[in-house]
């Protein structure tokens, strides 16, 4: 049985996926198997895919989306860690080593991430996710909820199976943001610690999932909706807090509404918005 399960989800990218797989097979720690979904793909990726089947298992599905992806290939793996690597992202050679070490010397870390290098055809860029934002080196549980800002990028993120087995999958209802929420889930029960050292190349380009802004902000919302059910306390941190993300996403999304002339929906996110500030009394 091998120790890590690699999920690796794929869309219309044949001409990237390859990139994504050969930086898992290039990886000092060797323990590991490959799970690639193909979620419905009708390029030539169920090809390119077929050059690896010796090296990978390959599962075949009708387009679900990313949740529902990721939820199959978890489902179907065997590992006692899952690492997720988007399938326009590369990994550092080093990347499951490192990360590994640290999460079998200390069995209270539930998830584990690195910082990230970021290229594109042309380049590989010199600042990193910790040069554009100083992230904290250990503990982040409940700085998620204030700090959105701080969720860790699936490509860098490994997870102990066993805070799945406690927590829960992807939220299959969520078309973005999934991951922001199976983190935020897993930090307020679980050590989530950052290691400061990029060993994952994060891939910029105009088909990332976060260019779609009102999709994000409503799912940011929701994401943030659930966890103040699950914990009434984050209503209390410092107001200065709530307003560099939850306050935010309301009035964003709000903004965002009335900028293209939707008066009734952005009425309506603006009553949810003073509803949740408890601007006035709700009935």
């Amino acid at each position: 049985m091998p120790s890590v399960s690699v999920i690796i989800t794929t869309y219309q990218r044949a001409s990237l996926v390859t990139q994504a797989i050969k930086s898992v097979l290039a990886q000092s720690y060797k323990d590991y198997e490959i799970i690639v979904v193909n979620d419905g793909s009708t390029d030539n990726t169920a090809e390119v895919l077929n050059k690896f089947q010796d090296k990978i298992k390959i599962i075949h599905q009708n387009n679900k989306g990313l949740s529902f992806a990721r939820n199959i290939a978890i489902q179907n793996s065997q590992g006692q860690y899952i690492a997720f690597l988007d399938d326009d992202d590369v990994w550092l050679p080093t990347k499951l080593e490192k990360q590994i070490a640290l999460l079998e010397a200390n069995n209270k870390i539930g998830l584990i991430y690195s910082d990230m290098s970021y290229f594109d055809e042309k380049e590989i860029f010199p600042e990193t996710t910790a040069k554009k934002r100083p992230l904290p080196l250990a503990r982040i549980s409940w700085m998620l909820f204030p700090y959105p800002n701080l969720t860790p990028r699936p490509s860098s993120v490994v997870v102990r199976r066993e805070t799945l087995d406690e927590i829960g999958l992807f939220d299959e209802s969520l078309t973005a943001c999934e991951d922001y929420d199976l983190w935020l889930r897993i930090s307020e029960k679980w050590l989530v610690y950052y290691l400061d050292e990029p060993l994952t190349m994060y891939r910029l380009s105009d088909t990332n999932m976060s260019k779609n802004k009102e999709r994000v902000l409503i799912n940011s919302l929701q994401v943030q909706e659930k966890a103040i059910e699950r914990h009434p306390d984050y209503r209390r941190l410092p107001v200065n807090l709530l307003e560099r993300g939850y306050y935010k996403f309301y009035l964003d999304l709000a903004r965002l509404y009335l900028n293209r002339s939707e008066g009734d929906k952005a009425r309506q996110v603006i009553r949810r918005y003073r509803q949740a500030r408890h601007l006035f009394s709700v009935q």
